[in-house]
């Protein structure tokens, strides 16, 4: 089975990011970048546990292609959210991308050893945020591949 690229269908992206304005700044990157996707933001961990679960009131919630992670997020951190995420046979496979404000070596490293696919520090400046945004988004649209929404027969 032919896995997917972002440029050639349709993907969802979640965003889960605590702060609203800057979730709907990758939000508005991801726009800017011109490739066909959906984007859904969610601000705290059990939201996004719930969301990615089809818990109530998730239920018709599509599966995400990828995933940006903040760690510091209310109710459940990233941390916990990333160790219950691999934990589950059927959300694993699903590329997550950390995005912190934080570069401590600890966090970067406690992220990888969870099995994050990539540790980004946040950049302070709007235009280095949509830069790195969109550089993301190419990086996961044109050269990396995402696995197939189910598993392969």
């Amino acid at each position: 089975m032919e896995t997917q690229s972002l440029q050639s269908a349709l993907i969802n992206i979640l965003v889960v990011e605590s702060n609203p304005a800057e979730a709907r700044l990758i939000a508005e990157g991801f726009r800017d970048a011109g490739h066909k996707h959906k984007i859904e933001q969610l601000h705290n961990g059990e939201d996004a546990l719930s969301y990615l679960l089809r818990e109530s009131p998730y239920q018709q919630a599509a599966r995400p292609d990828l995933i940006l992670l903040d760690l510091t997020l209310p109710k459940k951190s990233g941390f916990e959210l990333l160790e219950e995420i691999r934990a589950s046979d059927s959300l694993k496979r699903i590329p997550i991308i950390i995005l912190s404000g934080s570069s401590d070596p600890i966090g970067v490293q406690r992220a990888y050893e969870l099995h994050a696919n990539c540790y980004i520090r946040k950049p302070n400046d709007l235009d280095e945020l949509l830069s790195m945004i969109k550089t993301c988004y190419r990086f996961w649209g044109t050269t990396a591949r995402l696995p197939p929404k189910t598993k392969p027969s």
